[in-house]
């Protein structure tokens, strides 16, 4: 079973957490002249794994999705803020939901795209066509 020290490869090699591939490869050959695998087998064992698990892939992709504080927000939380703060979306968009032919949804849908079907002008586009003389 592995110590709360060496849970985090970070606090082993004595890096910050968003310390970039550089910082990292600098920082393991310090330590590994300082504690040579002749003289120190275990410590250069514990700097060799947390060198390897900063590397990792996985463990980057998590470092870089994880909050900065380790703590994941609960949903409630999330659903809360989105409540007291709802994304904004203009009139002129929703209403363009509700004028779709159901193909013009399907085609839509498949491709990501938020688009008001072909023809169709949006709010913005008939603000600027009123302002024309």
């Amino acid at each position: 079973m592995r110590s709360p020290a060496t849970a985090d490869p970070f606090l082993v090699l004595g890096l910050p957490r968003d310390a970039g591939e550089a910082e990292v490869r600098a920082r393991y050959l310090e330590l590994v002249k300082q504690f040579p695998p002749e003289r120190e087998p275990d410590k250069f064992r514990e700097i060799r794994s947390a060198f390897e698990a900063c590397k990792d892939p996985l463990s980057i992709a998590r470092r870089l999705t994880r909050p900065p504080d380790d703590e994941v927000p609960k949903w409630s939380q999330a659903i809360e803020e989105q409540k007291r703060h709802p994304p904004r979306l203009s009139p002129a968009f929703l209403l363009s939901l509700g004028n779709r032919s159901p193909d013009d949804r399907r085609s839509t849908a498949a491709s990501g795209a938020n688009l008001p079907p072909e023809g169709e002008m949006t709010g913005t586009d008939q603000e600027t066509r009123d302002d024309a003389p």
